[in-house]
């Protein structure tokens, strides 16, 4: 799986048991380590490189690369037995996998239509709009930065005896954290059809050809021949579509799910002609989420017990497929590989495990995909096309989110019509050691480059025609240069899955005239006025809590690692360890256990989750250290826990609780909605004591944490609910979030508390941008200190002490102005707010801040020196996550 989700090739190239780690490489590559960083430049096809210490051009490496992942093929199909032993072990499954005689009926007509396909079908033309959106946050609920945004538009044509032609008359790269993104990411286009095209969609390189066979190192097709081994088959609903000549077409929906949770398995709703077989529309997800550090200890440990048999296999078919000139520079440099490795005391570098404190450290690292949408039309009244595609995933990264999503839609010009279309030029010859001057080069490796520069400054490109096809050869390849000297346009040929197939794109020589194109959408244009989400969503809900891999109890994990870790003025160094088992049906057991050094007091919790992917519901028990508003402080994650640690800057007011609770998590399009049922007990945390907690600034200088608040022992039955929102998310323009919480609660002491806060963001005049946050909240009835507000500090008036004004009603505002180009942004601000009872609101002379910050990563991390003006004038520095700016 090298190209998961369609990000490798534009972004990083990643193995397959590390999916989303590429946008996580991605991100890391955007960090300011200086005022300038780019990714790795792109070599030229063809070219020698000396560089590695052998002989080989780059085309031939590939060759060898092939033919050795061939060997593999062949290798892992002998040590999982032969066909025979595969079929009878199906064939044993079968029995058990199929709910009905009409389950298995429907099914087997899927197979067979899937692996003949219709052959009738001569040529067609089609326009396919595409966009792929990855964000990044670094709060559960809260502003997501946008980090990569891709769109492309291009013209598809296919005949039959001729093959693809791609032309691409629209293709953009939005990138908000760097100043400048160089590259082209025509090459994620997807072809709708080509013979043996896989009829299911997963936006990876290595699904889009179909396998007859299931491979287990790979994700598991339904419908392959073996799958009985891993899915089970149930009827579901049925429905007719009646065509304009009054035919009338009926279709069967197949209800499909893992035996086991399986990140390598699908649960989903498939509908089928009932007749041929054909796909016509599909919702899927993964069986599972995905455990990125467990799977690639999995996936290596079973590449080492692979290597042991490997080396005849791979031995005699590079001895029968490679030159025999070629043959021998590559048997001369493996034996100096080996040679160098067995001095460095291990094998293979690609084969060691993730060491131990790697693992540890980014922790979490976990992925899940919540659904992927496929929709089918009829055309010409017997051509299946594929007319809509869409995903949406999320992976959690330490202290990051990263939602993804990725939406497709192809419009027919001509199907099975009789056009003419150029031949594709011919394949070179990929064991050539020197090609031709006018040769067209393959290309494998379409790398995005993304350029970083502090306020906003963008590179020159060169005016010297030799040192401006220097860097065109640089991006594009030889190719390029060589043809447009003598035209406006210029051919590459891509070659996808496992050299299959062929597709020449027909690209202008002036790529920069792609990315503003009047046939692209509008860089503000939504992903509902593109696409038919509403279709898309429809599907999606089949994908309900009762469509769940079976009950099948597995192995519970026990771990720790950074994202268990806090610090904070109660607990001092708090670490905490995980123990979690999935049960099946959708369903978790997870508990965790943790204690401080400063007060040594055990807390922990133990919840049961039930999910679909989209919606989670969990009833748990817990003792716990909460904290008063976390929306806006409190060391109980890794933001806050930094200062606390570093300069001994506490922001959190602390009390302790414990109790039971039910809550559910709903994933929306563009936001999420909590809530919870509770019966707790409150009391305070501790007293002025904690003031002697250990910080390396008390270590260095003697700064203690600032004296604590009490809490208000009580006991308390409630609900509370938490509603954020992207209202509007356009690059480049304007940006609208809002975040809606509310409480209620009866016991020692009966109140109702409710808040909204809302940022909004926009470019200005030049390369200014500005932001204005407001929030307000207020309550009724009695309401204890610890679920009132305290307004002033980092997150709402910036320069003032922590706590400066508490009550049981509040309102701020920060309005913030500064550029909107380049890695490091400087950035001014003026912040106003109070808190206090609601029955002196608007009666008491508001708190006042101001000051200079740095940002970076489009404020994903900022740097502010902050100045109180009312009632303290005290100068303060704050290094934190997740600003507007």
């Amino acid at each position: 799986m090298r190209q998961l989700f369609g990000l490798s090739p534009y972004l990083l190239s990643v193995p397959m048991y590390r999916p989303f780690l590429a946008g996580l490489l991605f991100a890391v590559a955007l960090l300011p380590a200086g005022l300038r960083a780019q990714a790795s430049p792109r070599r030229p096809a063809g070219r020698d490189s000396t560089a590695r210490g052998d002989t080989l051009t780059d085309a031939q490496r590939r060759a060898v690369r092939e033919v050795v992942r061939d060997a593999r093929a062949i290798n892992r199909q002998r040590l999982g037995g032969d066909s025979a032993t595969r079929a009878r072990l199906a064939a044993e499954a079968a029995l058990s996998a199929f709910g009905s005689p009409d389950a298995r009926a429907v099914f087997d007509r899927a197979r067979d239509a899937r692996e003949r396909q219709d052959s009738a079908l001569r040529s067609y033309r089609a326009t396919t709009t595409q966009r792929m959106s990855v964000h990044l946050g670094a709060r559960r609920l809260g502003l997501e930065k946008l980090l990569f945004r891709g769109d492309n538009v291009a013209e598809i044509s296919w005949r039959r005896d001729v093959g693809v032609r791609v032309r691409p008359v629209g293709s953009r790269m939005t990138v908000p954290m760097a100043s400048e993104v160089a590259g082209d990411f025509v090459s994620a286009v997807s072809i709708p059809y080509f013979p043996g095209r896989e009829q299911l969609w997963f936006p990876s390189s290595d699904f889009g050809r179909v396998k007859t066979e299931v491979d287990d190192r790979d994700i598991i097709h339904p419908l392959a021949r073996g799958a009985e081994r891993y899915y089970r088959y149930d009827i579901g609903d049925s429905a007719d579509i009646t065509l304009p000549d009054g035919r009338v077409i009926k279709l069967r929906e197949l209800r499909i799910t893992a035996r086991k949770p399986d990140w390598r398995t699908f649960v989903g709703s498939f509908w089928f002609d009932r007749d041929g077989g054909q796909l016509v529309r599909a919702a899927y997800r993964l069986a599972t989420d995905i455990d990125i550090w467990g799977v690639a200890n999995e996936e290596i440990k079973k590449d080492l017990q692979e290597n042991a048999t490997l080396d005849p296999v791979r031995d005699s078919v590079l001895r029968a497929r490679l030159p025999r000139d070629l043959y021998v520079k590559d048997s001369l440099q493996r034996a100096r590989v080996q040679a160098s490795a067995s001095r460095g005391g291990g094998e293979d570098g690609d084969d060691e495990e993730v060491p131990a404190w790697v693992s540890a450290t980014m922790r979490p690292m976990r992925a899940k995909l919540d659904a992927i949408t496929v929709e089918y039309a009829l055309y010409k009244g017997k051509f299946w096309l594929p007319r809509a595609h869409s995903a949406t995933a999320s992976a959690d990264v330490m202290f990051m989110r990263m939602p993804f999503r990725m939406d497709e839609k192809f419009t027919y010009e001509d199907v099975d019509g009789d056009f003419t279309l150029a031949t594709l030029p011919p394949a070179r010859n990929p064991f050539e050691a020197t090609p031709s001057p006018d040769s067209i080069d393959v290309d494998l490796d379409n790398d995005v480059e993304v350029t970083i520069a502090a306020g906003g400054g963008r590179r020159r490109p060169p005016t010297d025609s030799a040192a401006r096809d220097s860097v065109e050869q640089r991006k594009y390849g030889r190719g390029k240069v060589t043809q447009c000297r003598t035209d406006s346009t210029w051919t590459r040929v891509e070659e996808r899955y496992e050299r299959s197939l062929r597709i020449a794109y027909d690209l202008p020589c002036d790529m920069d005239r792609l990315a503003t194109s009047a046939a692209l959408p509008a860089a503000t244009a939504s992903d509902e006025a593109l696409f038919d989400l509403r279709s898309a969503e429809q599907l999606a809900r089949a994908l309900s809590m009762d469509l769940q891999v079976p009950w099948a109890p597995q192995r519970p994990t026990i771990r720790t690692g950074s994202d268990l870790f806090r610090y904070n003025r109660i607990e001092g160094l708090s670490g905490g360890v995980e123990v979690k088992q999935v049960l099946g049906a959708g369903y978790a057991l997870r508990g965790v256990g943790r204690i401080g050094h400063a007060d040594l007091h055990v807390n922990g919790e133990l919840a049961l989750s039930r999910t679909n992917g989209a919606r989670t519901i969990t009833a748990g028990v817990y003792h716990r250290l909460s904290a008063l508003n976390p929306e806006w402080a409190g060391a109980l994650t890794f933001g806050t826990s930094l200062p606390a640690l570093l300069y001994g800057r506490d922001e959190g007011f602390y009390y302790r609780n414990y109790g039971i609770e039910l809550g559910e998590r709903r994933e929306q399009r563009r936001g999420a909605l909590e809530y919870r049922l509770f019966v707790e007990r409150q009391w305070t945390a501790g007293d002025s004591s904690v003031v002697n907690t250990f910080s390396f600034a008390r270590a260095l200088n003697g700064r203690r944490f600032a004296s604590f608040l009490q809490a208000e022992p009580g006991d308390f039955a409630g609900v509370s609910a938490t509603w954020s929102r992207a209202f509007l998310d356009r690059p480049g323009g304007v940006r609208l979030v809002g975040t809606t919480r509310a409480e209620a609660a009866t016991g020692t002491f009966e109140y109702a508390r409710g808040s909204f806060e809302s940022t909004i963001s926009r470019p200005l005049f030049g390369r200014a941008a500005a932001a204005l946050t407001g929030a307000i909240g207020s309550s009724m009835g009695r309401v204890p200190f610890q679920r009132g507000y305290a307004v002033g500090g980092l997150r709402t008036v910036r320069g003032q002490l922590p706590g400066t004004q508490t009550g049981d009603a509040f309102w701020y505002s920060r309005a913030e102005l500064g550029t909107r180009g380049g890695a490091i942004r400087p950035v001014a601000f003026f912040d106003v707010g109070w808190a206090g009872s609601r029955r002196t609101f608007g009666q008491v002379q508001p708190q006042r801040g101001a000051g200079l910050g740095f940002g970076a990563l489009d404020g994903l991390m900022r740097f502010d020196i902050a100045r109180g003006l009312y009632p303290n004038r005290g100068w303060r520095l704050d290094l934190y996550l997740d600003a507007p700016i």
